[in-house]
């Protein structure tokens, strides 16, 4: 199995939470009417991205087509996606060779299809945050406003909050929206403030329809857990949410970029 196609698999396992999160039965005891309302609000600005991802190691390259969830953020075609979609240092992994320069996978030939339509679009690299693990794209001369998620009219996540995911199925599932519930578990401030989260990747909306945060993998620290021995210390096996102010500041600091490289 090659390097790309290792992520790639390492990455939807890892997406999948362990178990389903425990709901209040007393907040929330039929999901009907938030799907309806998610759908109806949001549905149209969640969309799939395809790109090429190349890595190359000893000389050989290797080139993979894959896909991520993108969310609009602006009407004039801002794409919010995660970084690992993007660009993946694999010495941050630890998979460094003493003496040898670490891999780093790259991609390329962004195309974007929007939900009313079948044309797959192409899309450029904006600008990316380590730190966040978020990255943004623009779409190349959109014809219309788009519908876009509102980062700037969030609500604060807290442990204890019940949260959904919005995320759009692929063409063998008819590309519909699908929802899935999670949960914040904890809050930590090492290295930084993140919510410690029972989820799946994406932004990660309220009941009512307001964004919380962004919710996705630490692969760097799954990388240096490699398991949890016979111990089966479970504590540290939850996703991350970085809160929604820091995603809207950084998004409206994106938007003002140009297209990275000209």
């Amino acid at each position: 199995m090659t390097l790309l196609r290792l992520f790639a698999a390492t990455c939807l396992l890892l997406a999948a939470p362990a178990a389903p999160a425990a709901v209040p039965e007393a907040a929330f005891e039929d999901y009907r009417a938030i799907y309806r309302d998610l759908v109806s609000r949001h549905a149209d600005a969640v969309v799939t991205v395809k790109f090429v991802m190349s890595l190359t190691t000893s000389g050989n390259e290797q080139r993979i087509e894959d896909r991520t969830q993108a969310i609009v953020v602006s009407a004039d075609g801002l794409l919010m996606v995660p970084e690992r979609a993007v660009s993946v240092d694999f010495s941050q992994l630890g998979n460094s060779t003493p003496g040898q320069a670490s891999p780093v996978a790259t991609s390329s030939d962004f195309r974007v299809r929007l939900a009313d339509t079948e044309e797959w679009l192409p899309a450029d690299l904006v600008t990316r945050d380590g730190e966040l693990g978020l990255a943004w794209l623009r779409l190349r001369n959109p014809s219309r406003a788009l519908g876009f998620v509102d980062l700037t009219q969030g609500v604060g996540p807290e442990p204890g909050m019940v949260f959904f995911s919005l995320l759009r199925t692929s063409d063998e599932w008819g590309a519909v929206p699908v929802f899935r519930p999670g949960l914040v578990l904890g809050e930590t401030r090492n290295p930084t403030f993140r919510l410690l989260v029972d989820g799946v990747p994406g932004l990660a909306f309220s009941h009512d329809g307001r964004p919380m945060g962004y919710v996705d993998i630490d692969l760097a620290a799954i990388s240096r857990q490699r398991g949890t021995g016979l111990g089966l210390d479970v504590a540290d096996l939850a996703l991350r949410m970085t809160p929604i102010d820091k995603v809207a500041a950084a998004t409206a600091q994106a938007a003002k970029l140009p297209i990275a490289g000209r």
